[in-house]
C-alpha cells in the first residue's frame, strides 16, 4: 500500500553478506564480528539486517536500545546481542531479564546490575578520551575488583570507542588507554575476555587494532563517505532513491509562484513542472540548496522549497517527462548518476546522517526488482 504513494528506496540485499565477507577477510577467522544494528539497523530495519547478517555468518550484534535487541531476537536470530548504554540504572532488573548482554559504563550502572540480583552477561566500557560513556583510568580498577567479588554479573568482555580514527596520533593515544585497562583486567583475574575497539573506520585505517572482536556498522551497510569507501570495495545497501511524477502543470511567463511556501517569484519564461511525492518528511531538507534529480537520464532542477511530502521539479526542457515518469534523487538513470556523496553535499548533510534519514522514512524495494530506468518490475518482494 505504501507504494501507492510512489516514492521508495532501492536496497541491495546482498550487500551485507558481501561486505561481511570482506570484513572477515580483513580481520581473520579468529576475530569475532559484532554487527552494529543501532538506529533500527541504520534505518534499514534491525531485524531485517540481522537476519541477513546471521545467514552470512556474523558472530553477534550490537544494538542501541532494548527494543532493537528484542526485535532481532523475535526474528529468530539466536546470536549474542550486546546492548550499548541506553537505559537507566533503576531499570537494571528489567533489562537484565531480557537475555541480552548489557553494557556497564559506570559505577552506578555496575552497582545497579549487581543489586538487581538477575544473572546477566556484561561488557565493561572504557572511556579512552571520547568523553561520553565508560570508566576512566581512575575508575576501572575499582570496577574490576567489584566484579571479581560478586556472582550476579558475568563479565564477558571489555570494549571502547575511539573518537578520531582519521588521526594516527589520537588513535594511538586512545588505544594505549584501552591497553592499560586490559592490563588491569588481567591483573584482576579476567584473562579470557572478548576485547573490542575497532568500529568501521578503525578497521579500515588501523587494521592492527582488531583485538578479539570488531564492531562494524557502516562498513557492513556500505554507508561510509567516499574517501573511506575508496579504501575497500564495499557495496552500498542503499542503491537508489526514486519517485514518480504524479502531477504535471504548465505555468505561463509572468506567473507569480511561491513554490513549497517559498517567497513568490515572477516567472520570466513559461515553466512546466512535475510534482514528485517525496518531501522533508521522507528525510530530505526543506530549504535550498535542494540538489538535482534525473528524469529519463536528464538533469532537472528542483524549484522553490521542498514541502512536507512533495518536491517540484522543472521539466520544461524534458519533452519525455510526464505523469508516471521516474525521478531519481539518488542512483543511476541511463548514463548519469547522483551519488550519495553528491546528494549529501548538496543538502549540506553528512552521509552518515542522510542515509538513515532516507532508509527509515521510505518504503524499501529490492534493487533487483527495478529496471535500468528505475521502474518497478512485477516480481515477488524480497523475504529479507
Amino acid at each position: 500500500m505504501r507504494l501507492l504513494r510512489p516514492s521508495w528506496a532501492e536496497l541491495d540485499y546482498g550487500a551485507i553478506a558481501a561486505n561481511l565477507a570482506l570484513a572477515r577477510e580483513m580481520v581473520g577467522q579468529a576475530t569475532k564480528i559484532y554487527f552494529v544494528c543501532k538506529g533500527d539497523g541504520f534505518g534499514f530495519g534491525a531485524a531485517k539486517v540481522a537476519r541477513l547478517a546471521a545467514q552470512a555468518g556474523v558472530d553477534g550484534f550490537c544494538v542501541g536500545s532494548p527494543e532493537e535487541g528484542m526485535a532481532i531476537r523475535n526474528a529468530g536470530v539466536d546470536r549474542e546481542i550486546l546492548l550499548f548504554a541506553a537505559t537507566l540504572p533503576e531499570d537494571a532488573a528489567q533489562v537484565a531479564a531480557l537475555g541480552l548482554t548489557v553494557t556497564i559504563q559506570s559505577h552506578e550502572s555496575l552497582r545497579a546490575f549487581i543489586d538487581a540480583g538477575v544473572s546477566v552477561d556484561a561488557f565493561l566500557e572504557i572511556d579512552p578520551g571520547f568523553g561520553r560513556f565508560g570508566f576512566l583510568p581512575s575508575q576501572w580498577q575499582a570496577a574490576f575488583e567489584a566484579l571479581r567479588h560478586q556472582s550476579t554479573v558475568r563479565l564477558k568482555g571489555v570494549y571502547t570507542h575511539l573518537s578520531s580514527p582519521e588521526s594516527d596520533d589520537v588513535t594511538r593515544t586512545q588505544a594505549d588507554v584501552f591497553d592499560a585497562a586490559l592490563a588491569d583486567a588481567r591483573a584482576a583475574g579476567f584473562d579470557s575476555l572478548t576485547t573490542m575497539l575497532a568500529s568501521s573506520r578503525v578497521m579500515l585505517a588501523h587494521p592492527h587494532l582488531a583485538y578479539r572482536a570488531v564492531d562494524p556498522g557502516r562498513f557492513l551497510y556500505g554507508a561510509l563517505d567516499a574517501d573511506w569507501m575508496a579504501r575497500a570495495p564495499l557495496r552500498p545497501m542503499l542503491r537508489a532513491v526514486r519517485g514518480r511524477i504524479i502531477h504535471v502543470q504548465e505555468h505561463p511567463a509572468g506567473s507569480v509562484l511561491g513554490i513549497g511556501y517559498a517567497e513568490p517569484i515572477r516567472l520570466e519564461r513559461a515553466v512546466r513542472i512535475g510534482v514528485v511525492p517525496i518531501g522533508f518528511w521522507d528525510g530530505l531538507n526543506h530549504v535550498p540548496p535542494l540538489g538535482r534529480v534525473l528524469v529519463h537520464g536528464q538533469t532537472a532542477r528542483i524549484l522553490g522549497r521542498r514541502s512536507f511530502q512533495h518536491t517540484v521539479v522543472d521539466i520544461t526542457e524534458n519533452a519525455r517527462a510526464r505523469t508516471g515518469s521516474v525521478v531519481t534523487l539518488l542512483g543511476r538513470d541511463g548514463d548519469h548518476a547522483i551519488t550519495i556523496d553528491e546528494l549529501a553535499a548538496s543538502l549540506r548533510l553528512p552521509v552518515m546522517e542522510l542515509i538513515p534519514r532516507l532508509a527509515r522514512s521510505l518504503p524499501h524495494v529490492d534493487a533487483e526488482a527495478t529496471d535500468a530506468g528505475g521502474h518497478l518490475r512485477p516480481v515477488r518482494p524480497s523475504k529479507a
